[in-house]
């Protein structure tokens, strides 16, 4: 294989990886507001502080610091 397509797949597999933890990112975002919704139903504003407590502490501003770093490198996601 010549040595500059050899460069291109790499460089796409590394723009597939990044678009990828960008997806499992936003699927545990999802599953967080998803388990806020359902405290909030159930009356369990506790569940719901916790869960939203995740979001706003960790799980939102991981996924801003992985879009701040790396997240020219995916174009799949713009």
């Amino acid at each position: 294989m010549v040595a500059w397509l050899v460069v291109l797949q790499g460089i796409a597999n590394v723009m597939e990886v990044v678009t990828f933890i960008q997806f499992i990112e936003e699927e545990a975002i999802q599953s967080a507001s998803l388990g806020v919704f359902l405290a909030i139903k159930a009356k369990s504003y506790k569940g719901a502080s916790l869960g939203i407590t995740l979001l706003r502490g960790q799980l939102i501003p991981h996924l801003k610091d992985i879009n701040d770093v790396v997240g020219w490198m995916a174009p799949y996601s713009k």
